[in-house]
């Protein structure tokens, strides 16, 4: 039997897929600019976080708790904003140093406090039985 878990990331797939097809079909927006890293962010947002996201407002924990759902939405949001200031503006400079670099520290930092937080947490639920 398929668990709700999985049937809503298959919505989620879905619903990114319709609004890929969506503005690819009505070619919502100019070819260049802002419109494909939206559609981009709108896209793999939905796809990688959607089912998290709607699921930790429900309230719903299923096969992983509502904690670290929320945990990985708040890094695939930090991931986003960083991708979309490093596609920006990554050729401008803070001091010496350019943003594009200063936003891939902010990635790599990200996914390393990502993963120390998931490792932490596990580790204490299993502690706990």
């Amino acid at each position: 039997m398929v668990s709700r878990d999985t049937t809503i990331h298959i919505a989620a797939v879905v619903l990114g897929i319709v609004a890929l097809f969506l503005i690819d079909r009505y070619t919502i927006g100019p070819e260049t600019g802002t419109t494909p890293v939206a559609g981009f962010f709108l896209f793999y947002g939905l796809v990688l976080g959607g089912a998290h996201f709607y699921l930790a407002v429900r309230g719903e924990d299923g096969m992983i708790p509502i904690e670290a759902r929320w945990r990985y939405i708040a890094m695939l949001t930090v991931l986003f904003g960083t991708g979309a200031v490093i596609f920006y503006g990554g050729d401008r400079t803070i001091v010496t140093i350019s943003l594009g670099t200063i936003g891939l520290v902010v990635i790599l930092l990200t996914v390393v406090v990502y993963v120390l937080a998931e490792s932490i947490a596990g580790y204490r639920s299993s502690r706990s039985e």
